[in-house]
Parts: structure tokens; sequence; C-alpha cells
């Protein structure tokens, strides 16, 4: 496990996931911001965990508060070379609104600075998704639109990008940088 201590530990994501992880994608109140458009069959679900699980440049894992696990986080897009990385998170409707996401993400972007070494991460926000402020809070900023990109709910839709930076990440107060580089 890896656990910073904010309430929100991440854990290996294994195949026995799957079905749940699949349920999740599927939900109404996950899949509206997400950039996939269509419905995931457990096939395809089982193709991504197989193709993901062998690909270096993606490490997702299953986020626990407590005993259970209620969402999956990770990066993508990972480049060793240049440092950055795309994060991504969802929680299980049933958990959203109780402070989740905010303690996966500190978790997540302390692992991402301090274990993987990355110097940025970044992410993409369909436009009028409420995580935008969370991300803000968080202290990433709003880098640029990505205008018209996807189409969502029978129409086209902006983008945001945000990102942060790990000179950035080492002022906020719950990272953990300076403590462990101390």
């Amino acid at each position: 496990m890896i656990d910073y201590d904010f309430g929100a530990a991440l854990g290996a994501l294994n195949s026995t996931h799957m079905e749940r992880v699949r349920e999740w994608r599927n939900d109404e109140k996950i899949i509206r911001w997400c950039r996939q458009t269509d419905l995931i069959s457990d096939t395809e679900q089982q193709a991504w965990f197989d193709r993901q699980s062998k690909d270096a440049s993606i490490k997702m894992y299953s986020v626990f508060h407590g005993p259970d696990m209620v969402g999956v986080c990770g990066f993508t897009s990972i480049d060793p070379l240049a440092a950055h990385a795309e994060f991504s998170l969802y929680v299980s409707s049933k958990f959203q609104g109780k402070g989740i996401g905010t303690k996966a993400l500190k978790t997540l972007f302390n692992h991402g600075f301090l274990s993987l070494g990355l110097n940025q991460i970044w992410g993409e926000v369909l436009a009028g998704n409420p995580a935008l402020a969370l991300f803000e809070k968080l202290g990433m900023k709003k880098d640029g639109t990505r205008r018209d990109v996807y189409f969502k709910n029978g129409r086209l839709c902006n983008s945001s990008l945000v990102s942060i930076l790990k000179s950035e990440w080492i002022t906020e107060k719950w990272s953990l940088y300076s403590s462990v580089s101390s």
C-alpha cells in the first residue's frame, strides 16, 4: 500500500477488481465526466486491464478508504525523460462528496513527485466538471482550453488542461516532499 496518512491509500489494481471498475466507469455520475462516449463491456474492461498492466507508461492504483476499495487513480502517458504524466481519478458515486478524491490525489501526487521522480503532473477536465475546483484547491494551474474537443450529451464540449510542477507542490501544505527530503 502507498499511504501518506491523508485518509486514502493506494493499492495494486488487480484483475479481480475489473467488474467493480467497469460498473463504476459505466455509472452515469462518472461517465459524464470521462472522455469515453459509450458503455464499457466486460471484454473491453479486461482488455484495458491487460494492456495497461504491460505498459510502462501507465501506473494505475486502487483507492482505499479504510478497508473499502472506493475508486481508481493513477498516471498515464508517463514520460520518464520529460518527467511528466497525466493523472486520472474516479471515485465510486457511493463515496463521492466525502473528500476521498482530495485525499486520494494528495497521496497520488506525493507518490508521483517523491517516488516516481515526476516534475509535472497534468490532467484534462471536461467543461462543467466540478472537480476543477478540487484540482485548483490542490494547487493545480489552468494551462489552457481545448475547444470543442469531446462529444458529450449530444454536443461538442471544451476541456481544460491543468497541471502542477514539483516546485509548486513542495510549497503546498500537504506536500510531504520537504519533510521527506530533509
